[in-house]
């Protein structure tokens, strides 16, 4: 378990790495955690009701909504559109992953969010 000063530390410097960020490195740090969740849910028993299974795969399909929330259809309604329905199915896989209690439909959806990651990370870096 970490020592509440560490975990103090942690927070502090997540927060200052957001603090200034671009839109596009804030949506690579919300993709990458909702993977890490995700791959914490494979990492352990499913149908152990101890397990944080469920509550891995819960967290992962709250960041996908705040994803999905964030999006101004507006400004590109074709590429909105797109996205929204890759966040529509990877939500539907996490859900699916939480009621069966089997990983597989989650890593489904993280394969998705890994191909959105990409595409976001050159977004960042000036490169299409």
């Amino acid at each position: 378990m970490m020592h509440t000063d560490q975990k103090d530390a942690a927070r502090l410097y997540r927060e200052r790495s957001i603090e200034g960020a671009s839109p596009a490195r804030i949506v690579r740090l919300l993709l990458e955690g909702a993977i890490r969740r995700i791959d914490k849910a494979a990492s352990v028993a499913a149908n152990d009701p101890s397990s944080e299974f469920v509550a891995s795969l819960s967290r992962a399909d709250e960041i996908v909504t705040e994803l999905s929330l964030a999006i101004e259809p507006e400004k590109a309604p074709e590429l909105s559109e797109n996205t929204l329905a890759l966040y529509d199915f990877v939500g539907s896989r996490l859900r699916e992953s939480m009621v069966r209690r089997d990983p597989k439909p989650a890593l489904e959806g993280r394969a998705v969010l890994v191909q959105l990651h990409d595409a976001w990370q050159r977004i960042d870096e000036g490169r299409t």
